[in-house]
């Protein structure tokens, strides 16, 4: 204490200073600068203090900065993240987490993983994460969000070789697990679909160089076979190519004003063999001077479709109608029969990709399949949308909208 004084008298204000600013930088005051002096080395000294004062100052706000950047990406993040301390205590929880965990009105930090809404199969994966000291990893679908599947890593955060904690991501890979799927129905469907007309065509080529070749009576008949599943084959490829371009995204539209009456008048002109083979006769009641903004070419395609089928699966000497009408925003075109109708329970799937109501009938007729999963894609492409309305006993009507 003497000494300090001695120093003090000796140095006068100077060193007063320098204590001063050395307390006030301890305190986080690095924008305080301590008064230099003219004294040799006490002007060094405050020389130094102050570049370093600076120094932690720039490091400081750096470090505030990384820290809001890191809070900005933890709320923000599509995944859901989840830090426990090492005995599963929750000590960081981001929005989405609480939103796939079903965390509403309460605060989650401080509570047990496992007594989250849907904290047992994440507790798991971060006690098994906590115990091996090894990256974990899950799929599992969230009572919370029914239908949602989440795929969880669970990783823990390592001190000194010791066990401090985890991190659990989890992503939402519903769309990705729906994609595979669908894409394992479709590769499917389409063996499968190709394999019936294959083995026909096989079949009646085996049997005709067996010796039915010289058959006159029974020889054109299998002939006859192998061409109507070579057609067959054709128009299954052909529609496949049709949807595929059409989901590519790489399909385009000329759209101009197409008058609708014009244009179901020249499919029905195209479709007559169709119709006449069927007896079915059409009524077009679009109104005169109703136009769509449209491509003209897709439009046509979504029309011979819906006309196809409304003949393909009529009675014989049944009706078709096509009507459309002005709508707020859009117009609406109908196609009607008086086929069988549709039972409720294959309404929702009628558009799926080739789903068939009666399978053997649709393969009889020479059905692909796919048709009406063409005309959703194309209407879709033009921001419209499509429906059916039926029923067992009544036939069926499929509309669609476009855009006004």
């Amino acid at each position: 204490m003497r000494l300090l004084s001695a120093l003090r008298l000796l140095l006068g204000g100077q060193f007063g200073e320098i204590i001063e600013g050395s307390k006030r930088f301890a305190a986080g005051e690095f924008d305080y600068r301590i008064p230099v002096g003219s004294s040799g080395e006490l002007r060094k000294l405050s020389e130094t203090l102050n570049f370093m004062a600076a120094q932690a100052g720039l490091k400081m706000r750096e470090a505030q900065l990384r820290r809001l950047e890191l809070e900005a990406a933890f709320r923000d993040m599509p995944e859901a993240i989840v830090v426990t301390d090492g005995s599963g205590v929750i000590t960081r929880i981001n929005p989405r987490a609480r939103q796939l965990m079903g965390v509403k009105g309460f605060e989650a930090e401080g509570m047990w993983l496992s007594g989250m809404p849907a904290g047992p199969e994440l507790s798991s994966a971060a006690i098994k994460a906590l115990a091996s000291g090894r990256p974990v990893s899950l799929e599992f679908e969230p009572p919370s969000a029914p239908g949602t599947v989440l795929s969880v890593s669970a990783s823990p955060i390592v001190e000194d070789g010791a066990v401090r904690g985890c991190v659990l991501v989890a992503r939402d890979i519903t769309g990705p697990r729906k994609l595979e799927t669908m894409r394992k129905e479709f590769v499917a469907n389409v063996s499968h679909e190709l394999k019936t007309p294959l083995t026909a065509i096989k079949g009646c080529a085996e049997t005709l160089l067996g010796g039915a070749l010289e058959d006159k009576e029974h020889g054109p008949e299998f002939a006859r076979s192998i061409y109507d599943q070579a057609v067959r084959l054709d128009n299954l490829v052909a529609d496949l190519l049709k949807i595929s371009y059409a989901e590519s995204g790489r399909d385009k539209l000329e759209k101009r004003a197409v008058d609708l009456r014009a244009l179901a008048d020249g499919t029905v002109k195209g479709l007559s063999a169709v119709l006449a083979g069927k007896k079915v006769t059409v009524k077009n009641l679009v109104p005169d001077g109703l136009t769509a903004t449209a491509d003209r070419d897709k439009l046509s395609q979504v029309l011979i479709n819906l006309l196809d089928n409304a003949a393909k699966y009529n009675r014989e000497g049944g009706e078709v109608r096509v009507s459309a009408a002005a709508e707020p925003g859009a117009v609406r075109v109908t196609v009607e029969d008086t086929g069988p109708g549709i039972s409720a329970a294959h309404l929702p799937h009628i558009f799926e990709r080739f789903y068939r109501v009666d399978k053997a009938r649709s393969r009889e007729l020479g059905g692909t399949g796919l048709g009406l999963s063409i005309v959703k894609h194309l209407v879709e492409l033009h921001g419209g949308s499509v429906g059916v309305d039926s029923a067992e006993g009544r036939g069926s009507a499929f509309w669609f909208t476009l855009p006004g």
